[in-house]
């Protein structure tokens, strides 16, 4: 076992190290530094746990730093969901104008509860028809009337109304008749044009109907989808009771290649040692990393991806477990790990074989080994913290992470 005498900050210090009393140091990390070399970036880790001081140095590629920080966001829930509803409204509108595009002579609506409703419009010029049907009637009534009465004047004002002169009374009254029935005669004309037009609308909705319902079920279901493919786009999820979380599974496997080079310099350490002793080796590498809250998880999305956790050198309690479930699934790929959350705090399960005083949940018809990745101190593999045993009993999901 490895020690590491610290300098002495008193002469009865020193002379009590010289004599022999028994020396321990406080778990925590005692040195970090990250420089970018070219196309990577070496880090320099130190840390004390309970088998001693320890020392890791490896090397991770820039760009794959740079990626991990571009993929993956911290939203306030609400906001994300604000941005989502807003994106859905404008592929929803751009999603309807191409259909009206596609099929110019219908008309559709855009329900608040996002439901799409449709009609047939009549032609563009359908009034314009309908006025100029309405006036022709009339002026051929109205020079049938002055053939008729060659004395008599008919003239039509700026608003379409008619003014009349004749000679007596009776011829007036004669054309007023024959006006008035020249009238009826054009708005059944009219109505019957209406008619015409609304047989030939019925028919083309009727045609165009099978096809419209189809392509506005893909629509409608485009729409039904896409707050999930919103949110999966960004590394977010839904759970079955439609809370909103980072995807933390997809988070882990795709940080999986980059940290690599973390786990070859791990595996490198702890060879020789048994599961357990290697395990808790890398779980204190992840604990003496210094916490951050971020941001408070009944809130906000407040999560580092793994590589942007050792690149900053901090992180929270879900950053940390996903962190080294992805660690642990590179050095020993048969061991399946889930993310364990409970009210404003998160750890890990292992699927380990339980040694005596483990600390476990039944989940899927088996133990689960308990791990405390965010600390504080260096617990190994078996044991959590006050605060996590109290909270046992409220667990509000259970996530597996590799299966």
């Amino acid at each position: 076992m490895r020690r590491r005498i610290l300098p002495c900050s008193t002469a009865l210090a020193c002379l009590l190290l010289l004599a022999g009393t028994a020396w321990s140091a406080t778990p925590g990390q005692t040195h970090f530094s990250a420089h970018q070399e070219g196309p990577q970036w070496r880090f320099d880790y130190g840390w004390i746990d309970q088998s001693g001081t320890h020392t890791l140095r490896f090397r991770l590629d820039a760009d794959a730093i740079a990626a991990a920080r571009r993929g993956f966001r911290a939203y306030r829930r609400a906001d994300l969901e604000k941005a989502a509803d807003a994106e859905r409204d404008r592929q929803a509108t751009r999603a309807v104008a191409d259909l009206e595009r596609a099929h110019p002579g219908i008309e559709i609506e855009l329900r608040p509860n996002g439901s799409i409703q449709w009609r047939t419009k009549p032609p563009t010029d359908f009034t314009a028809r309908q006025q100029d049907l309405f006036r022709t009637h009339m002026d051929q009534a109205i020079a049938a009337i002055q053939a008729d009465y060659p004395r008599a004047r008919i003239s039509r004002g700026e608003d379409g109304a008619l003014d009349l002169s004749a000679r007596s009374n009776q011829d007036l009254a004669a054309i007023q008749q024959r006006l008035a029935a020249a009238q009826s005669a054009a708005n059944q004309a009219v109505a019957d044009y209406a008619d015409q037009v609304q047989t030939q609308i019925e028919r083309r909705s009727e045609r165009l109907g099978q096809d419209l319902r189809s392509e506005f079920a893909a629509v409608q279901q485009r729409m039904d989808t896409f707050k999930l493919a919103y949110f999966r786009e960004r590394l977010y999820r839904l759970d079955e009771s439609g809370t909103l979380f980072p995807d933390y599974a997809r988070i882990g496997e795709r940080a999986l290649p980059a940290l690599a080079p973390l786990a070859q310099a791990m595996g490198a350490q702890v060879q020789g040692l048994s599961t357990r002793a290697a395990l808790n080796t890398a779980l204190a590498f992840i604990q003496t990393i210094p916490y951050d809250r971020l941001l408070d998880r009944a809130n906000d999305a407040g999560f580092l991806p793994p590589v942007v956790m050792l690149a900053d050198n901090r992180g929270d309690c879900d950053t940390k477990s996903v962190a080294f479930a992805a660690l642990t699934h590179l050095l020993y790929p048969q061991i399946p790990s889930a993310l364990v959350l409970v009210p404003r705090h998160a750890f890990l399960a292992l699927g380990l074989d339980p040694a005596p005083g483990d600390r476990l949940i039944h989940h899927r018809g088996r133990d689960w080994v308990l791990a405390e990745p965010v600390g504080p101190g260096t617990p190994p593999v078996g044991e959590i913290g006050a605060e996590s045993s109290a909270a046992l009993d409220q667990i509000t999901a259970v996530i597996p992470l590799f299966p």
